[in-house]
């Protein structure tokens, strides 16, 4: 098994020992920076270098307005995203089962290391809609993922939850605390993620000859056309004409598929004649 050293402020100790697992742990419940740190260097050798993976990695992902200048987010002038960029990376993350378990964990406890001897080191998750000791915050669906602040930020975080087989992922950014002392973040994505279960439309789109782009295409008219519209209301009647021809060709797709079916239902029906 391999450890990584590391040479934390106030938790860790000079030329502690961890497991990588252990460093993800530490990062992705509690917001250990320094664990970043040690894990970008046992990577790429340097934070720099890891970072120039990290923006590789977002354009393959397809993040457009992103770019990221090292591994734990702190400020800097020239790191920079947006909620959306931060929804599909949060999507690409919960792609894979170790993250989606560490981020759904509540708590954990640093076993003993080479240095310190006491299991006593305890964390408890940093995102509070999976704390179900806090009415004010936990969410019952919540599946992860991950809170971030900084001053310039403000109090940030990614948030998915699942019910009925459906998954979604808010972010909310620049948060801050209400009046009465709650935290902005946690109750607004809580109202997002309830927006998204009660209003949310499935289709289902069957074009067996059709490629995946042109598939694609099509779906994404037809969620374009379908995002609620605030305030004021206008009519772009060339988009109306694409959905017409849209449901006209999903139409005729029906009518082939009843059609095959009949001649199948005929040729076994001369079989059995």
């Amino acid at each position: 098994m391999q450890y990584l050293q590391i040479i934390p402020k106030h938790i860790y100790r000079h030329g502690e020992q961890f497991t990588v697992d252990q460093l993800l742990h530490v990062l992705l419940i509690p917001s250990a920076n320094d664990a970043a740190n040690v894990l970008a260097e046992h990577v790429s050798g340097s934070i720099v270098n890891f970072a120039n993976l990290m923006n590789e990695k977002a354009k393959e992902i397809g993040l457009k307005n992103s770019n990221f200048t090292n591994p734990s987010g702190l400020h800097d002038e020239n790191l920079y995203t947006t909620a959306y960029d931060l929804s599909l990376l949060g999507r690409y993350a919960m792609r894979f089962d170790k993250f989606r378990e560490i981020v759904k964990t509540t708590s954990y406890s640093l076993p003993a290391t080479n240095i310190h001897p006491q299991n006593d080191r305890n964390f408890s998750i940093s995102n509070l809609l999976l704390d179900n000791t806090n009415s004010n915050y936990y969410y019952e669906y919540a599946t992860g993922v991950k809170t971030g602040f900084t001053d310039p930020a403000g109090d940030c975080l990614i948030a998915s939850a699942k019910k009925d087989g459906i998954e979604f992922i808010a972010v909310c950014l620049n948060g801050g605390y209400l009046s009465n002392g709650l935290r902005e973040k946690f109750l607004d994505c809580k109202t997002l993620l309830d927006y998204a279960f009660d209003n949310y439309t499935t289709y289902y789109i069957e074009l067996q000859e059709k490629s995946f782009e042109d598939n694609q295409k099509i779906f994404n008219s037809i969620i374009e056309s379908s995002k609620p519209v605030l305030s004021t209301i206008s009519v772009d009647y060339s988009r109306l004409y694409i959905i017409f021809g849209i449901y006209i060709f999903l139409f005729f797709l029906v009518i082939l598929r009843i059609k095959s079916i009949r001649k199948k239902q005929k040729k076994k029906k001369s079989r059995k004649h």
